[in-house]
């Protein structure tokens, strides 16, 4: 990560952390910092002094930019219950959009959910909103998030979609398990900032 990002070149990856999930995480963090950008977590921080809602608020403060992945909504096996932190928290990002100040007026958010119009069924609140479904294919979401950030920005480098495609492959297939190997390192140990 880049030792200041600024809030022009910060983004919120508001998705699920699990190990289900995560060849998605990698997917996402790949993409953005492939873009030119910072992918930012409350999984950064690990600083016992704030709430993980705090650090939430204040990441949300500080990017521009909001990734928003709502697909996972199935039932916990144990509790029976679905879990509402990533609904909860685009609700904080577009509160801060809608409610903030000139610059957080700027913000511009993606959301992704599974299958087209799944969200009516739990979120319809929602509705006429431009939520792009990803099918659960990670080349999908590479796409949708490079073709996101080429058009809400000006920046005009961002490689395109294939490229990115091609090179994620072969770092997740060639390099990371080679790097993983030369420092005796298992991928289940990598932390966000790691990735």
């Amino acid at each position: 990560m880049k030792i200041n990002p600024t809030y022009q070149d910060s983004v919120f990856v508001n998705c699920p952390f699990y190990k289900e999930y995560d060849a998605f995480l990698k997917a996402i963090v790949y993409t953005v910092y492939s873009c030119g950008f910072v992918p930012r977590s409350a999984m950064e921080e690990d600083d016992a002094s704030n709430t993980r809602i705090q650090k939430i608020e204040l990441l949300i403060l500080n990017c521009r930019f909001g990734i928003h992945d709502i697909s996972r909504t199935e039932l916990d096996k144990e509790s029976q219950l679905p879990r509402f932190n990533m609904p909860f928290e685009l609700g904080i990002f577009w509160g801060a959009k809608k409610f903030g100040n000139k610059q957080q007026k700027e913000k511009v958010a993606l959301v992704f959910e599974k299958l087209k119009y799944s969200y009516q069924k739990y979120l319809s609140d929602i509705n006429g909103v431009d939520i792009k479904a990803h099918n659960n294919d990670i080349e999908k979401v590479i796409t949708q998030i490079r073709n996101w950030l080429f058009t809400t920005t000006s920046k005009n480098t961002i490689p395109l979609p294939s490229q990115i495609i091609r090179s994620y492959k072969y770092f997740i297939y060639n390099k990371l398990p080679v790097s993983l190997a030369l420092h005796h390192t298992d991928i289940n140990d990598l932390t966000f900032n790691d990735l």
